[in-house]
């Protein structure tokens, strides 16, 4: 058989000659090739376990050269089968797999110059018709792509959308390419799209490998494991993740935890608790679960399943053992519907849409949309924030389905509060994409369904009444994109979560843009998260409150200050629960969402410190202290600001949150200009002055001001007065404060004789 390779070069137009025996540029001929070969069609290779195929697209005129090409199955040498990396293949039903099989075992024969190997080679391929490995649809990116070694992957991953969508329900790739010569400044960087297994990984898939092996010994019965979902997912686009659930194919996943259990007790390691968590159909847990820590790692083990459902009806009428295949095609999107195979290390894409979507950015469902919402409601959620994450897009069909009003009605009314809480918070904690969720949650209508506004009926027992309107959401949108560009201009790697390390298929450029021109500067290095955490050694003697420190205070921060600005629309909203007066956001916190009480203080608070916040801000920024007096006046004004927002235990050292909220609220009527990365000398004013006030709270030592304990307390207060304890006592203490705020050097004793000697503000 004669086989022609080409590597396709765009900067001189040639297809050459590739070196076969390294296998790093194996490729199928391209259009221009065939048309000066005078063929038709060129064959696809397939080696077990191991798929060599990519696709390049050039109009330009080319050359090509001819080799011989070895047996199938001598293109592998033994030391490329490294277990810890991984290529692919895609499975999909049998009778595309057998059509596409012998399909290429005809075009094997047809318009390649004759060779004395070519009939062998045919029927090669030809006995191999029952095999699984498939070559990917023709799907053609319109950027250059440059072949990377085989050793590491085919797949090549985006850095921009360069892209052009078109149907997948057409018969065509859902990113065909256009045509013309892309710019190279836009041109896609290869990612290795390649699963490498840590050694606790490695080690985990040999258990369980091993486990499976002495099952099929002893009982006759062969069961197959796989890792499936997010683990698959994140490791092919270069992430971490410690979140492994192992499918099984012909048993029960707790089952065969007791089995794990058994085997690692016969190696001497301790026997561990294995937790079984039961379904509920009615909130949409179909699946049993078995869980324990493997090797120091937590291991989901569950059986795959096949899922049948009645007409009208959400919950499965029928759930069986199922096969990898339907298995996959019941999930919720086709990136997360890839599988590990741990017996032969090997990727399988059961949907045939999964490694290309995750290739080319698409949040797609393997099966109708429409069909795969109706189930299960949640994975309206899920779509938006997968999307949001990687910055996918999501398919038009898809949100077609989600648009529809019967499924946000389902939505609304069949899923818990919790479950889309935690979809949210997911959507938050993740780093990456807030606007872009939140921008999402809006286009598809859903703003009033996530984040229902207060009424009054059943979710809140005893809400009697709803004061005010809320306001545009678009705002809600704008403030949280202008919440993440501020929070990354002082971007710490303390207490990191997912910011540094999550994959995006796209960059912000508005963002990046103006990150250029605010990281680093004078003028913004006092903006949050950037804090001093020691106490001021000039105030020694003043007693410090202590509280438990937070593992990660700039997570939460974070996430507060992301809620606080989606929740934005509803700050002029409030409710009446029993007699009580609820601001509408903590409302929707805790009865719309069941969010935790730590973060509704948190966003509580935040939110009613913006006027004051703003006002102080003026106020310090606008007036220069003429004389001593005047500069102790300020820094009390601005300690009892501190204070008030960081009095609270759960705020505390977090208290400049407030004034980064503030500022993404000042920088609004700006959104537009600063989405283009325009940074004019209003916005930079904006800016200054909340960093000086940042900056002077340190000078002034006032920025742990909120730890001060009084220095005359309550009890000796009453004793100096020879007054009664009583509610006003807290209004004496403010007034004491005040007075340290402005000499904070001075002496218990000082503070004493000046209450003696100002006893009528005590009045």
């Amino acid at each position: 058989m004669l086989v022609t390779i080409v590597k396709f070069t765009p900067a001189h137009a040639k297809l050459r000659l590739a070196n076969l025996p390294s296998f790093q540029h194996l490729q199928r001929v391209d259009t221009a090739a065939r048309s000066l070969l005078n063929v038709d069609r060129v064959p696809r290779y397939f080696i077990r376990h191991k798929l060599l195929y990519s696709t390049i697209r050039s109009g330009s005129h080319a050359t090509s050269s001819s080799v011989s090409a070895p047996r199938p199955q001598q293109l592998v040498p033994s030391s490329i089968l490294d277990r810890s990396q991984t290529t692919y293949f895609a499975p999909q039903d049998r009778i595309t797999r057998t059509a596409a099989l012998e399909g290429t075992t005809k075009n094997t024969t047809q318009g390649v110059p004759p060779s004395s190997g070519g009939s062998h080679a045919a029927a090669g391929t030809k006995r191999r018709a029952s095999s699984e490995l498939l070559s990917l649809e023709n799907r053609t990116p319109k950027a250059r792509i440059e072949p990377i070694s085989y050793g590491t992957s085919v797949f090549f991953a985006r850095t921009k959308s360069t892209l052009a969508p078109t149907s997948a329900s057409q018969g065509t790739s859902p990113l065909a390419s256009q045509e013309g010569t892309p710019d190279s400044s836009h041109e896609p960087e290869p990612r290795s799209m390649v699963i490498r297994l840590t050694e606790q990984e490695d080690k985990i898939c040999s258990v369980l490998d091993e486990v499976a092996k002495r099952y099929e010994e002893k009982q006759g019965k062969k069961v197959q494991l796989r890792i499936a979902g997010g683990w698959v997912r994140d490791k092919l686009l270069g992430l971490s993740c410690h979140d492994l659930d192992v499918g099984l194919d012909t048993m029960m996943g707790y089952e065969f935890a007791v089995l794990v259990n058994e085997y690692m007790e016969s190696l001497g390691h301790g026997k561990r608790t294995i937790a079984k968590i039961a379904t509920n159909p009615e909130k949409s847990k179909h699946l049993e679960t078995a869980t324990m820590v493997v090797l120091g790692m937590p291991l989901d083990f569950v059986n795959l399943r096949s899922e049948v459902y009645d007409e009208g009806s959400r919950i499965p009428s029928e759930i069986t053992f199922g096969t990898p295949s339907e298995d996959a095609f019941r999930r919720d999107i086709t990136i997360n519907a890839l599988f590990y195979n741990i017996h032969t290390r090997t990727v399988e894409d059961f949907t045939g849409k999964g490694l290309e979507d995750l290739k080319n950015g698409y949040i797609r469902t393997p099966l109708e949309p429409f069909e795969t919402f109706w189930q299960d409601p949640l994975r309206v959620m899920r779509c938006i924030r997968f999307a949001a994450r990687f910055q996918f897009n999501i398919a038009e069909e898809a949100k077609q389905a989600i648009l529809d009003p019967r499924i946000k009605q389902v939505l609304k009314t069949k899923i818990s509060k919790e479950r889309i809480g935690a979809e949210l918070d997911k959507m938050i904690d993740d780093g990456a994409g807030r606007s872009t969720a939140l921008g999402l949650i809006q286009e598809l209508g859903l703003y009033d369904v996530v984040f229902a506004p207060p009424e009054i009926n059943d979710v809140a027992k005893g809400t009697t009444r709803v004061q005010g309107e809320s306001r545009s959401t678009e705002e809600a949108f704008k403030l949280v994109w202008i919440m993440e560009w501020l929070l990354k201009i002082n971007h710490s790697s303390a207490g990191e979560e997912y910011d540094s390390i999550v994959y995006q298929g796209q960059i912000d450029e508005g963002q990046e843009k103006m990150l250029r021109q605010t990281q680093g500067l004078p003028w913004t290095n006092h903006l949050y998260p950037a804090i001093k955490t020691d106490i001021a050694p000039e105030i020694p003697h003043i007693p410090q409150m202590t509280a438990k420190e937070e593992p990660f205070p700039e997570k939460l921060g974070k996430r507060n200050l992301i809620l606080a600005g989606m929740l934005y629309p509803y700050r002029d909203m409030s409710a009446t629960v029993n007699k009580k007066i609820v601001p509408a956001g903590s409302w929707i916190l805790r009865y719309g969402l069941k969010g935790r009480n730590l973060d509704i203080e948190i966003v509580t608070k935040l939110t009613e410190s913006i006027k004051n916040v703003q006002e102080v801000v003026d106020k310090t920024t606008l007036t220069i202290p003429e004389d001593e007096e005047a500069l102790r006046e300020e820094r009390a004004s601005m300690g009892v600001v501190i204070r008030d927002i960081g009095f609270i235990t759960v705020v505390g050292k977090k208290w400049p949150c407030a004034f980064l909220l503030a500022l993404g609220v000042d920088l609004i009527p700006k959104f537009d200009q600063l989405k283009r990365g325009v940074m004019d000398e209003d916005v930079r004013a904006k800016i200054e002055k909340y960093n000086t006030f940042l900056r002077k709270a340190e000078t002034y030592d006032i920025d742990h001001c909120f730890s001060w304990k009084y220095i005359v307390d309550g009890k000796e207060l009453t004793q100096l007065l020879k007054i009664r304890p009583g509610p006003k006592i807290t209004e004496y203490l403010q007034v004491v404060m005040r007075w340290q705020l402005r000499y904070p050097q001075s002496s218990k004793e000082a503070c004493q004789d000046w209450i003696l000697k100002n006893s009528h503000l005590f009045q």
